[in-house]
């Protein structure tokens, strides 16, 4: 009897844990795509159900090699989901080099009042260029007191709450909403050792609704059709609301060709993070942690190093990358 209730639960844990791993690859569509976000959690979860299962096997509760040979798949099918972060990238550089540009990307979120945790997150990267989201107009005045002697060239968009703090002079710099497709983006031309670079900031909507979804899909293809006029330099970060492991994201990268800079440097998951407007126990954050924070690059750059930061109160760890042009 025991071996028979075993082997139905260990068939309907592979099967549901099969068909969550597949998903990244066919759900297109609301709420399926959200259950994508999460491959770091089915890789582990594989793992220790092909443990449990090999026990089981050498205590001959169940006979089925066919259920370990099935669940070494799916640990398969998910470490190559994940490995390729791992793995040196041709873009990624190697020992020492001259002064990298700092780029810091930071979802202060609209809800964290803790305005000097903000201003000290800026200051503790010595970042070149913060691009933040979620940034009221009282916000962007506290944070321009706090930073005007650090980073004094700023601009925030009139819509979607996007704000840029800079070392280095605007050429040019707009908020554009494509038409009103989705929230909108931060467009800046910076001149950065004396030449042209582009940095795109965005942050689509959550797609805990429909509509969101659709919003958030709107904003990446209207964006991924801007990027690909673009013939310079492009830095593009934000909270892009969406995992490297969501459809939409591997159509954006493809239609792009922009390198997720993470490559080489592991998953760097960043939200959620523990703060006073977050409402889940702590000891489950790193259960769900998710990375949904991105800095993506055209090929005139070299990524030294990436890492997530301090928080400041906010539900999501700041974003830090140190590039090298080319």
């Amino acid at each position: 009897m025991f071996s028979r209730i075993t082997l139905i639960v260990a068939i309907a844990t592979l099967c549901t844990l099969g068909l969550l791993s597949l998903l990244s690859y066919v759900a297109w569509s609301w709420p399926l795509e959200m259950l994508t976000h999460f491959r770091f959690q089915y890789l582990v979860l594989s793992l220790i159900v092909t443990s449990v299962l090999l026990i089981l096997w050498k205590t001959r509760h169940i006979k089925s090699k066919l259920l370990i040979f099935t669940s070494l798949l799916l640990v398969g099918l998910n470490l190559i989901e994940i490995l390729p972060w791992y793995i040196p990238h041709t873009q990624q550089l190697a020992g020492n080099t001259s002064t990298p540009i700092r780029v810091l990307s930071f979802n202060i979120n609209v809800q964290n009042k803790q305005y000097d945790n903000m201003v000290d997150v800026v200051l503790d990267s010595q970042t070149d260029v913060a691009v933040l989201s979620e940034v009221s107009q009282d916000t962007m005045t506290k944070l321009n007191e706090g930073l005007k002697g650090t980073l004094p060239y700023t601009f925030r968009t009139p819509g979607g709450g996007m704000a840029i703090f800079s070392r280095f002079p605007f050429l040019d710099v707009k908020g554009d909403n494509f038409n009103k497709q989705g929230n909108h983006n931060l467009i800046a031309t910076l001149e950065i050792n004396k030449q042209p670079v582009k940095v795109i900031g965005t942050h689509p909507l959550v797609p805990v609704k429909l509509t969101n979804f659709h919003s958030r899909n709107r904003q990446l293809a209207a964006l991924a059709k801007y990027i690909q006029e673009i013939n310079q330099p492009l830095i593009l970060v934000g909270d892009f609301n969406l995992t490297p492991w969501s459809p939409y994201y591997r159509r954006f990268i493809n239609k792009t060709k922009l390198h997720n800079t993470r490559l080489g440097f592991g998953i760097l998951p960043s939200w959620p993070r523990p703060a006073t407007h977050v409402h889940i126990p702590k000891w489950q954050i790193p259960l769900v942690n998710i990375p949904i924070d991105h800095c993506l690059v055209s090929q005139h750059f070299n990524v030294a190093r990436i890492y997530t930061g301090a928080n400041g109160n906010s539900d999501h760890a700041s974003l830090i990358t140190e590039l090298v042009l080319r």
